[in-house]
């Protein structure tokens, strides 16, 4: 009787602090670990169980201010309902007067565009399995019901062992805003009638701009929906699209983790949205000095399968998966 009466205290206590909510004030800052347009991430540890996590914290004035709500509840939901080892985790998600915090998985390992960083040109073999990772990735949202349509090498994580996570679904919700898409049209009708001549640069003076481009231009990544440079045509236009956006995107970052630069990437951003818009024309398989391509025959068939019109992008997707490209 006494064990039984020690327990079912020690249960109630522990049943209370479960349904206690946390407040900022339970976590102790570390250090900042990331910037953005609505708040900061701190690498942060809770004071009673000593869980590392990533503190995401969002300014509500901002939020309401720009109507992005909407997407911090998808993020929080698709967050909490997901059992996925390929996305981020949430622990916790609260709010005060000011901020509204969520405490997740903190994934150690940076993102794949420091990887890019770093390492600049993936060989093959290594391009091939984190791909593969990041389709499982994206797979395992779009069993859930949602689009991510913002993809791009910062949104994957790597973790301890060296695999991949998926985060920042703060798009992946219903469609985009309309503002949204007036602006993308916007930006589309004023490249429409710029002339770019297509000049065939090799490929070190394309990884030269395109290094260029992004450190010059800190706003260059930071378009209304996703980077322009793995945006499928379809969300750029404001049409109608389905998750067969989100393999456009992973297609790009087939392209630039092996060759370091983007598949429509210019000289500008201006060019870029051009390029886009005459991707037919663009989409080329590069080739080194010596005439030979960069791409093997069945890299190339992939990375065209994905970057392709709304209706051949599924069709000739699923042609490429039955061969055993990846398992190779």
């Amino acid at each position: 009787a006494a064990v039984w009466s020690d327990y079912t205290l020690r249960e109630r206590a522990f049943l209370r602090k479960r349904r206690t909510k946390p407040k900022n004030k339970d976590f102790n800052i570390i250090t900042q670990v990331g910037q953005g347009g609505y708040g900061q991430v701190f690498l942060a540890r809770k004071k009673d169980t000593k869980e590392i996590c990533a503190l995401k914290v969002l300014n509500k004035r901002l939020l309401s201010k720009t109507d992005e709500t909407r997407h911090v509840l998808t993020e929080r939901d698709i967050l909490t309902n997901t059992r996925s080892e390929w996305l981020v985790k949430l622990y916790y998600a609260f709010q005060d007067s000011e901020s509204v915090y969520m405490a997740m998985e903190f994934v150690p390992g940076g993102d794949f565009r420091t990887l890019l960083n770093n390492a600049g040109c993936l060989i093959p073999q290594h391009a091939r399995f984190y791909i593969s990772e990041m389709f499982a990735a994206v797979n395992s949202l779009h069993e859930l019901g949602y689009t991510h349509r913002d993809l791009k090498p910062e949104n994957f994580l790597i973790d301890a062992r060296g695999h991949i996570k998926l985060t920042d679904f703060g798009l992946a919700a219903g469609t985009v805003s309309n503002d949204r898409i007036e602006s993308m049209k916007l930006r589309l009708n004023q490249v429409k009638d710029l002339e770019f001549s297509q000049i065939d640069r090799s490929i070190s003076e394309r990884q030269r701009l395109y290094k260029s481009l992004r450190s010059n231009d800190i706003h260059y990544a930071n378009s209304v929906v996703g980077s322009p440079d793995y945006m499928a045509l379809e969300v750029l236009e404001g049409k109608p699209y389905d998750y067969t956006v989100d393999y456009w995107s992973l297609g790009c970052m087939l392209f630039e983790a092996i060759l370091s630069y983007t598949p429509f990437s210019g000289q500008s951003s201006d060019e870029t949205y051009s390029n886009l818009k005459r991707w037919k024309q663009v989409l080329r398989c590069p080739r080194y000095d010596d005439g030979k391509p960069v791409f093997s025959d069945r890299t190339w068939q992939l990375i065209t399968s994905l970057i392709s019109s709304r209706n051949e992008r599924l069709r000739s997707f699923k042609q490429v998966m039955s061969q055993p490209y990846f398992s190779e």
